[in-house]
């Protein structure tokens, strides 16, 4: 009997999905579904294993509003495959460039956010225990190097694992699989599938990447530049695993008492350790003792490890507003700042001044505010500044302190929820959000301060008059 590409690539997948491991028996997966040729191969796979996994399925699809009618086609036809299927199909629109001009990202990082988002919150929802993603080893291969160029450590060129814990576990099954014989395997089937325009745009780096720089490397260089890429890619993720152990193994080590947010650590036996692992020590370290962990970058990494080394034996170093390290004779402290109990207990309630000032005395605050005629005013996002569309908003609007009725639609988001639980999901520490104002009517939120304005309240093409509110001090 003929052995077909589908049966040789499920073979393969069912072994990978028994190494890492990927699947249980008896979950119900989530299945990121775009329409593509990836993401629809991704299904039929996994459709390939129902039975011996005893898997059931939902479909997920984020249509972005970056191709107009081809996105929107793009969804329906993903509509068909849930309706054909028999499968429950959940389907998000979010306009991904206002998204990405009013939170100050890249279109496509907009777009990251807001699938994993979407992907994450439906999953909850609907009790999925994993989400799969349809990532292939060329995938892998463009995250090298795109990481690569952009400068990165083994963390980050360790790329893409097959399985990622969260609450909601991510699996990606396709990631020993190459694009081309995905294909293969569709054209096989006679399976169709939708092409996005987009990917052969050079506006992006990954699309810069996979067009231009790939085969140009393959050509010149190596044939099997994909082949090597991805296989450098699953070693280095290997190695993190491992290193990752080490670390908290020497972390442990060098650890002297820990009190409260306090991590103190023997000084010698830190600087005795080999300069890499002195680095990722640090780095772990400072994640364990920060209630929201906080990224410290190479350059940082290193002037700490300077300061630790030279200089006075006393001192303080700030990483950030609310994270620090103190030095002592023999050790070195990281510690998370406590919040001033006088700013939390304190309320305050400000009407704002539409057009004018208005100052906010407890937090040593001023927001100016002004309407704007002109729409392309509203194209523009600084962190500090907020942009909403002035004919919505419910009058009067207030500066205030949070309160537990507060609701909250953020931006892109599909209906309202608690603004404790936009903390929550935001990873804001519960000292950090008594210090964030919010602009109101009633329990309306209308913008969390340099966090996310309201989905009700966003310009749009049809805004003729723009509120722009700005903190100043």
């Amino acid at each position: 009997m003929k052995r077909t590409i589908k049966h040789h690539l499920v073979q393969r997948i069912r072994k990978f999905a028994e190494e890492y491991p990927i699947l249980e028996k008896g979950d119900k997966v989530l299945i990121a579904i775009s329409g593509g040729p990836d993401s629809v191969a991704l299904l039929h796979f996994l459709l390939a294993l129902q039975k011996e996994y005893e898997l059931t399925f939902i479909l997920a699809h984020m249509e972005h509003g970056i191709r107009g009618e081809e996105s929107r086609e793009q969804a329906g036809f993903v509509q068909h495959i849930g309706r054909e299927l028999g499968l429950e199909c959940f389907i998000r629109h979010v306009d991904v460039p206002l998204l990405s001009r009013m939170e100050g990202m890249s279109m496509e990082e907009a777009a990251r956010e807001a699938r994993y988002h979407f992907f994450r919150e439906t999953a909850q929802r609907s009790g999925a225990t994993k989400i799969a993603l349809g990532h292939t080893a060329d995938d892998q291969a463009e995250t090298l190097l795109m990481r690569l160029l952009r400068g990165s450590g083994m963390n980050g060129l360790a790329a893409m694992r097959p399985r990622r814990e969260e609450d909601t576990p991510l699996i990606r099954p396709l990631l020993n699989v190459f694009h081309r014989e995905i294909l293969d395997f569709l054209q096989e089937q006679n399976t169709p599938f939708c092409l996005d325009s987009t990917n052969q745009e050079d506006d992006y780096l990954r699309n810069r990447i996979r067009l231009h720089l790939i085969p140009m490397l393959s050509r010149e260089y190596n044939p099997q530049i994909l082949s090597t890429l991805h296989q450098t890619a699953s070693i280095l993720g290997e190695e993190r695993e491992w290193a990752s152990s080490l670390v908290k193994e020497k972390l442990q080590m060098c650890l002297k008492s820990v009190e409260g947010k306090k991590m103190y650590l023997n000084m010698d036996a830190f600087l005795d350790l080999p300069l890499a692992l002195q680095r990722e020590v640090l780095r772990e370290a400072v994640h364990q003792a920060s209630s929201n962990p906080y990224k410290i970058g190479f350059i940082k990494v290193s002037a700490v490890l300077r300061w630790l080394r030279e200089g006075r034996v006393d001192g303080i170093l700030h990483l950030s507003h609310n994270v620090r390290i103190r030095k002592q004779v023999r050790s070195f402290c990281i510690e998370e700042k406590e919040s001033t109990p006088e700013l939390l207990s304190e309320d305050f309630h400000y009407r704002m001044n539409i057009p004018g000032e208005t100052r906010i005395s407890e937090l040593n605050l001023l927001v100016s505010a002004r309407v704007l005629d002109n729409f392309a005013s509203g194209n523009r996002f600084e962190a500090e500044k907020a942009y909403l569309d002035f004919d919505t908003l419910p009058l009067p609007l207030v500066i205030r302190k949070r309160r537990p009725a507060d609701r909250f639609q953020p931006l892109g988001g599909p209906g309202h929820k608690k603004l404790k639980e936009f903390f929550i999901d935001d990873k804001i520490p519960r000292l950090e959000r008594e210090k964030i104002p919010v602009l109101a009517s009633g329990h309306e939120v209308v913008w969390v301060f340099e966090r996310r304005i309201a989905e009700p309240f966003k310009v749009t093409e049809r805004t003729r008059r723009v509120l722009l509110i700005e903190k100043i001090t």
